[in-house]
């Protein structure tokens, strides 16, 4: 399997891993028509005092009692592992050693819908959570950068793997920009590890 780890020798220079062929095509098509059909919701979130729709669809996915709250305004109340979505987790863990209980998904219907700069610190997911994303559909780009420092521009394929590894939640940020180009659905499926719930 291909890999491209993004560290220099000296010190980290993005704190990321990506696997462009984690899926085969075939994994990555029938994933995607299996994602399509998940129950995807359209959130409400609350920003400077406005509330507004979310620019995406969401869904979650997870064990028994693993919330998650963002934003201090949206609530996520994980439904039951699919079991597609169950072995593809088993498999990211058994690739990078990284156990998670939740999985958010993220549709981005057109070029339109997106997520600006972020970093996923949410308590719950406890100290410098490792979050690996998966991406089906459409080709989009996706920003990371230092918290002080300039964005680097990556494009996602059809059946990726990016890992965010432990600590780059604390030094960088990362988004998924709009783009005026015409551009079909994308899904993000978001592996993350949780400190509640049942065992």
């Amino acid at each position: 399997m291909q890999q491209l780890n993004l560290f220099a020798e000296s010190a980290p220079v993005l704190p990321i891993t990506y696997y462009p062929d984690f899926l085969t095509l075939e994994q990555a098509n029938e994933l995607y028509q299996h994602c399509l059909k998940l129950e995807w919701q359209q959130n409400q979130i609350r920003i400077a005092g406005k509330t507004m729709p979310v620019p995406r669809l969401e869904c979650i996915y997870g064990d028994n009692g693993c919330n998650y709250l963002y934003s201090n305004s949206v609530f996520l109340k994980p439904l039951c592992w699919t079991e597609a979505l169950s072995n593809l987790r088993d498999s990211i863990t058994a690739l990078t050693g990284y156990k998670f209980r939740i999985v958010i998904g993220n549709q981005y219907r057109s070029g339109i819908d997106s997520i600006g700069w972020h970093a996923d610190k949410e308590p719950s997911m406890g100290y410098e959570p490792a979050i690996a994303s998966v991406s089906l559909g459409s080709c989009r780009k996706f920003q990371i950068k230092p918290r002080d420092g300039k964005p680097t521009d990556f494009w996602l394929e059809h059946g990726s793997l990016l890992i965010m590894h432990p600590g780059c939640q604390s030094t960088h940020l990362h988004q998924v920009p709009k783009t005026n180009k015409v551009v079909s659905t994308r899904i993000n499926l978001t592996f993350r590890p949780h400190t509640g719930g049942g065992r």
